[in-house]
């Protein structure tokens, strides 16, 4: 396991789930052209080409053909397909009718088909929308922007580009957010990072990986304190335990008992888990990526008044097959050849046997 791997997979994941370990820019457009995309932001992104960012807080609104009202009931007909089901959805979001009662949140209904969905409203108003009604938040997250990406061209301080494979999507539209240059890092322990770390504003979290010594599992059927007395054999595995923690800091103003902080680090709980849990790291072994990451625990490291630091523990079990051994004894010479010569007797000819011996004791 290698602590890079564990901060890649954070660095993709977490600035999506939080802004505590982000640099946040406001967009004030993203516009597509095939795959490309332009983003036009509202301060000077300080990005460069190859760097990594997130959008966050956006959505893919899907037109609406129709939307009328007939008493306390409304009915929106979309012109392409959305992703909301019964099940899932209790309301939806209306933006962009000319007539404002026909825009905000309302209670779902029914959900006929995946473009016709009724609603309630209020029995007053305008009987039928005009304008440019759009329905929110009703695209699958697998067509959607909210992911992380990388910048492929930096066209001036505020402008840059950026590839988004899923085309046929409108521009995405909400109050978007770029979440650049991730406040995340590794070291090689606790002690060297809490020495290298500067202290960060207000809500301005670091998030460092440390990898754990690993161990090797005992078995429970051996009678003796030995680790383990398997054989080579076909069947031959045994277990590491790969521990690691990922260890934030949060700077802290105007706390005595730190009781805000604490309550943001059982927060933070989420994202980290949904940034690593079930993830597969290398492990450089045969069995390469055989078991997911799993989660440990988590607790105050501690507190000195200016920063609090949180620890939150977890592992990945790698196994060792034959593959990862010495293998067979291919180093042994052959020690002993006895040649001998034997006659067919039906032909009359002669021919040579060798038996090689693998022994220490001479022939």
């Amino acid at each position: 396991m290698r602590a890079s791997d564990i901060v890649s997979q954070l660095s993709v994941l977490l600035p999506q789930l939080t802004d505590k370990f982000t640099t946040d820019i406001g967009v004030s457009s993203i516009t597509r052209s095939g795959t490309d995309m332009t983003v036009v932001c509202s301060e000077q992104h300080k990005l460069e080409v190859g760097q990594a960012f997130a959008i966050a807080d956006s959505d893919v609104p899907i037109s609406i053909t129709s939307l009328t009202r007939s008493s306390t009931v409304g009915t929106l007909v979309t012109t392409t397909a959305h992703d909301l089901t019964e099940a899932v959805a209790s309301t939806i979001r209306i933006t962009g009718a000319t007539e404002a009662e026909f825009n905000g949140t309302f209670t779902v209904v029914s959900i006929s088909n995946r473009k016709t969905i009724t609603f309630t409203m209020d029995d007053s108003g305008a009987v039928t929308a005009t304008g440019s009604p759009v329905l929110r938040d009703a695209e699958s997250k697998l067509r959607d922007y909210n992911s992380t990406y990388k910048v492929i061209d930096v066209i001036d301080p505020v402008t840059f580009k950026f590839t988004h494979s899923v085309t046929g999507l409108p521009d995405p539209a909400g109050s978007i957010t770029l979440r650049t240059k991730p406040r995340i890092s590794s070291g090689i322990n606790i002690d060297r990072i809490s020495a290298a770390y500067t202290e960060s504003e207000v809500d301005e979290y670091w998030a460092f990986v440390v990898l754990d010594g690993v161990i090797a599992s005992q078995s429970r059927l051996i009678e003796s304190d030995a680790l383990d007395n398997q054989q080579r054999n076909s069947n031959f595995r045994q277990q590491l335990i790969e521990p690691f923690t990922v260890y934030v800091f949060i700077p802290v103003a105007n706390e005595i008992a730190a009781r805000y902080s604490r309550d943001e680090a059982s927060d933070l709980l989420r994202p980290l888990l949904r940034s690593l849990l079930f993830s597969r790291l290398s492990t450089g072994l045969y069995a390469d990526v055989l078991n997911p990451v799993q989660f440990t625990g988590h607790d105050v490291y501690s507190y000195d008044t200016s920063v609090y630091v949180h620890a939150y523990s977890f592992q990945q079990v790698a196994e060792i097959y034959e593959e990862d051994t010495v293998g067979p004894d291919l180093d042994v010479a052959f020690r002993d050849i006895d040649f001998s010569i034997f006659s067919d007797f039906g032909t009359q000819v002669e021919f040579l046997q060798g038996t090689p011996d693998l022994d220490d004791t001479p022939l």
